[in-house]
C-alpha cells in the first residue's frame, strides 16, 4: 500500500501548540506580513492575510513589497448581534478596517483592509462585546448558519439552536485569547485538553452546519455538510430530518471535485442531537483526506462510500444505532425576509437589503450610517441572513414610521424599488482581495445585473422573478451551484455559466457553457430566456422550466 503523504497544512496543525504557533512572536516584529505557517494557522483565528491584487503586479516590478492586509471574519451564530455589538462592529470599520462591512453568506461579518497592527486591537474590541473571531475559519465547525427564527411562534428551542450548536462544538484551545487579547503566549506549555472530537490535528478541513425552516430554504440546506431541518415524527413527535454530505466548492485543479448536495441521514430528537451530530464530525475526523486539502470536504467521503456505509461508519461511532430517517417534504422557495413583516407578538422586522452584502456608505446613499443610527436610536436587534442582506428586529409598531423616515433620510432604496434580480442576487469579495479569485466577481455584479435586466426588458419579461449568483472562482462561496443563473470564475476574463437550480436549494444547476466573457454572457443567456417566455407554465421559475425541458 502507498505511503500517504500529509500536506503541510497538517504538519503545521501537529506543532502548533493548539494552534498558537510562532504567530504571537511575528505579531511583535515589523513585517506587515506573516510567515506561511502562521498564515495558515491564522484562518483558525479567523483571520486570512491577503494583498491588493490590482497593485500586486507593479509593485512586484518595481521590487517593492506587496500591499499587505488582513480580512478578518467574526463568528455570529445565526446571524444575531444587539445593537450594542453592531455599534462595536460598525465601529472597528471604520477605525481598524476599510470603512466597510462585508455581509457574507454564512451569516458573518467580514473586515477587510485591516494592517496587522490592528489585529490585536480588533480582537479586544471584539472580545469586550462577547464577539470572536476565532473558528470562523480553519479546519473545524464554523460558524451555525440559521433561518431567521426570530419569530415567538417559532419554539425556545429551535431559536436558541445556533448559539448551542456553536457552543457545543467550539473548539477548547484559548490560544485565540492568549495571542490576541491578553498577550500571554503561555510559554510553559501545560495547555487544557482539546476536545477529543478535534484532537491535535483537528478536522481535514472545515465542516458546515445549517439549520433550516421548516418550510422554506434560505441558508441552501442541501449545501451544507450536516443540515438540520425541523420536522415531527408520526410516532415520535418533534425532531429534526439530518443531512449529510453536500458542499458547492469545485477545484478546476482536480478533475475528481464536484458540487453534491446532502442526502438524508436519519431522523433526530432534540436530545440526541449534539451526539449524533458529534459521531458524523468524528466520522469526518477520522475518514477525511488530509492529503489532499482539494478533496478533504465530508462530501467525498459520503459520495466515495456511498450513503449506506456512510451510516454504518457513523452508527459504529454511536453508543446506538442510527434511526431511519423519515419521508421529507420539499422545502419552500426561500424567503429573502426583505420588507416590513409583523411577527407573532405584534413586533416587525424590516429586511434592508445590501448589494453583494457590501455595507458602505458611498456619495449618493448612505446605509451604513443608517443602520448606525437606528441602534443608536431605538430598541432593536440585527439579524444577518445567509442571502447578505440584514434584518432589523424587535420593532415596536410606533416606530415604524421613524425607522422608515431614517432609512429615507440615507437615501436607503426602498425594497418596493428593487428589481427580483437586483433582490435575488449574491457575489463573493473575489479581486482584489481574495487569494483565490481568477477573475472579478463583486465589483461587476452590478453591471451584470444592468445587461441582464436589459436582456429581460427587450424580451418583455423584466417583471419575472429571476435568480443570480456570481463568483470569481469555482470555490463557490456564493452558492452559484444551485442558482437558476450561475456564472463562475474560470479565467482572468472568462465565466463558466450554470443554469437550472433554483430557489428551492434542492437541484444543482448544470453547466451551460464554458469560458464565456463578461460581456457576451446575457447574449448566451438569451435563447434559454426566449425559451422560458415562450414555453413556460404559468409563474413557473426560470429553473423549474429548464429542469422539465432541459438546456440543451
Amino acid at each position: 500500500m502507498p505511503e500517504i503523504i500529509l500536506t503541510d497544512v497538517e504538519g503545521f496543525k501537529a506543532q502548533s501548540r493548539q494552534l498558537r504557533g510562532p504567530i504571537g512572536s511575528e505579531l511583535a516584529n515589523d513585517a506587515p506580513n506573516f510567515s506561511g505557517e502562521s498564515e495558515q494557522l491564522l484562518k483558525f483565528h479567523g483571520i486570512y492575510s491577503q494583498d491588493d491584487r490590482d497593485v500586486r503586479r507593479e509593485r512586484t516590478l518595481a521590487k517593492e513589497p506587496l500591499d499587505y492586509s488582513f480580512m478578518i471574519r467574526v463568528v455570529i451564530p445565526g446571524g444575531r448581534l444587539s445593537p450594542q455589538q453592531w455599534l462595536a462592529l460598525d465601529g472597528v470599520a471604520d477605525t481598524l478596517a476599510d470603512g466597510s462591512l462585508r455581509l457574507t453568506t454564512r451569516q458573518a461579518i467580514q473586515f477587510h483592509g485591516v494592517r496587522k497592527g490592528g489585529l490585536r486591537p480588533l480582537a479586544s474590541e471584539l472580545h469586550q462585546r462577547l464577539m470572536t473571531s476565532f473558528g470562523a475559519c480553519g479546519d473545524v465547525v464554523r460558524n451555525v448558519v440559521s433561518c431567521p427564527l426570530h419569530d415567538h411562534s417559532v419554539s425556545p428551542i429551535l431559536r436558541q439552536l445556533p448559539e448551542r450548536l456553536a457552543l457545543a462544538f467550539r473548539p477548547n484551545t484559548k490560544a485565540w485569547w492568549e495571542v490576541f487579547v491578553d498577550g500571554d503566549l503561555a510559554a510553559s506549555g501545560e495547555y487544557e485538553p482539546e476536545r477529543d472530537l478535534y484532537g491535535e490535528t483537528y478536522l481535514p478541513r472545515k465542516f458546515k452546519i445549517g439549520v433550516a425552516s421548516s418550510t422554506e430554504n434560505c441558508i441552501d440546506v442541501y449545501a451544507q455538510d450536516l443540515g438540520i431541518i425541523p420536522a415531527i415524527h408520526p410516532e415520535l413527535g418533534p425532531g429534526y430530518h439530518l443531512v449529510v454530505g453536500g458542499g458547492l466548492g469545485r477545484s478546476y485543479a482536480n478533475l475528481d471535485t464536484f458540487a453534491r448536495l446532502a442526502e438524508p441521514l436519519t431522523f433526530v430528537l432534540d436530545d440526541e442531537l449534539e451526539r449524533v451530530i458529534q459521531a458524523v464530525v468524528v466520522t469526518y475526523r477520522d475518514l477525511g483526506d488530509r492529503s489532499d486539502r482539494r478533496r478533504a470536504r465530508m462530501k467525498y467521503i459520503v459520495s466515495d462510500l456511498g450513503l449506506e456505509q456512510f451510516r454504518r461508519e457513523v452508527a459504529a461511532r454511536l453508543d446506538s444505532g442510527l434511526r431511519d430517517p423519515i419521508s421529507m417534504e420539499r422545502l419552500g422557495e426561500a424567503d429573502d425576509h426583505l420588507g416590513w413583516n409583523e411577527l407573532s407578538d405584534a413586533t416587525w422586522t424590516l429586511g434592508v437589503p445590501v448589494l453583494s452584502g457590501r455595507l458602505r456608505d458611498g456619495a449618493t446613499a448612505s446605509p451604513k450610517a443608517a443602520l448606525k443610527s437606528i441602534a443608536e436610536r431605538f430598541d432593536v436587534s440585527f439579524t444577518l441572513t445567509a442571502l447578505q442582506d440584514i434584518l432589523i428586529t424587535g420593532i415596536d409598531a410606533s416606530d415604524r414610521s421613524a425607522i422608515d423616515a431614517v432609512l429615507a433620510e440615507h437615501h436607503v432604496i426602498p425594497v418596493s424599488e428593487l428589481s427580483s434580480l437586483v433582490r435575488s442576487s449574491l457575489a463573493c469579495p473575489a479581486l482584489p482581495t481574495c487569494s483565490q479569485a481568477l477573475t472579478e466577481s463583486e465589483r461587476r455584479l452590478p453591471e451584470m445585473i444592468g445587461l441582464i435586466e436589459t436582456e429581460l426588458s427587450d424580451l418583455g419579461m423584466q417583471s419575472r422573478p429571476l435568480q443570480l449568483r456570481m463568483t470569481g472562482c469555482p470555490n463557490g462561496c456564493a452558492r452559484p451551484a444551485v442558482a437558476e443563473v450561475g456564472i463562475v470564475g474560470r479565467t482572468k476574463t472568462t465565466y463558466d455559466l450554470y443554469v437550472g437550480g433554483g430557489p428551492n436549494g434542492d437541484r444543482l444547476a448544470t453547466l451551460h457553457q464554458e469560458k464565456v466573457k463578461f460581456e457576451d454572457i446575457p447574449g448566451v443567456l438569451h435563447p434559454l430566456l426566449k425559451r422560458w417566455r415562450e414555453e413556460s407554465h404559468d409563474d413557473e421559475r426560470f429553473g423549474e422550466f429548464l429542469a422539465r425541458v432541459g438546456s440543451a
